[in-house]
Order: C-alpha cells, then sequence, then structure tokens
C-alpha cells in the first residue's frame, strides 16, 4: 500500500475534489494532479525530501498545494478527536446513525 492508492491523499481524493490528471512518466504514480495551477501532494515529507526542500513557502514558489494538504490533515484530527470522545472501548467503531459508523481512524463507513 502507498499514498497513490490509499489514505487521505491518494488520487481518489484528488480527483473527487476536482483535480485533472496529467500522465506523466517521472511523476510520483506516473501523473500530476493540478487544480487551479497547484499540484497535489501525496505526501509532504516524502515531497520535500525528493525536491531538497525544507519548508512550506518554497512548495508553495513550487506551485504545489500545500494548503489543502494541511486542511485534509487538520479535517481528519477533527474526526480523530469526535471518535476519542465518543468511543466506549479503544477499538470498537461508534455507531452514528443511518448505519453509519466512526472508525478509530477517523473514517466513516
Amino acid at each position: 500500500m502507498n499514498s497513490l492508492t490509499t489514505g487521505k491523499h491518494a488520487r481518489v481524493h484528488a480527483l473527487r475534489l476536482g483535480y485533472e490528471e496529467f500522465p506523466d512518466e517521472n511523476a510520483y504514480g506516473g501523473a500530476y494532479y493540478i487544480k487551479d495551477g497547484l499540484k497535489w501532494i501525496f505526501t509532504i515529507v516524502g515531497l520535500k525530501k525528493h525536491l531538497g526542500i525544507y519548508n512550506d513557502d518554497d512548495l508553495r514558489n513550487e506551485k504545489y498545494d500545500v494548503d489543502t494538504y494541511y486542511r485534509l490533515e487538520s479535517e481528519d484530527n477533527e474526526m480523530q478527536s469526535l471518535y476519542d470522545d465518543l468511543k466506549i472501548s479503544n477499538s470498537e467503531p461508534v455507531y452514528l446513525e443511518g448505519g453509519m459508523y466512526l472508525y478509530p481512524d477517523g473514517s466513516i463507513r
């Protein structure tokens, strides 16, 4: 499993949020995903390492969508916090309503 296919920054989420896919054999996973002139980030730590960049402003200068990356991170942390507030045990999902459950990883299924 890798960040291209799993997690909150996966390819499917980029497409769902309106990023357009641009095939490129040199890009991570074989394509770039761009929306409003900004490139999708799968993993910010790996991207910084790959580019030899050490801060977010340098990524912004390279037209990467740093703000969306951190917004998605924040949303996940909010769901995790909600789960922590509602949980009865450490490993069981919390029933919400309509057959939906909030899982320990913050996902709703």
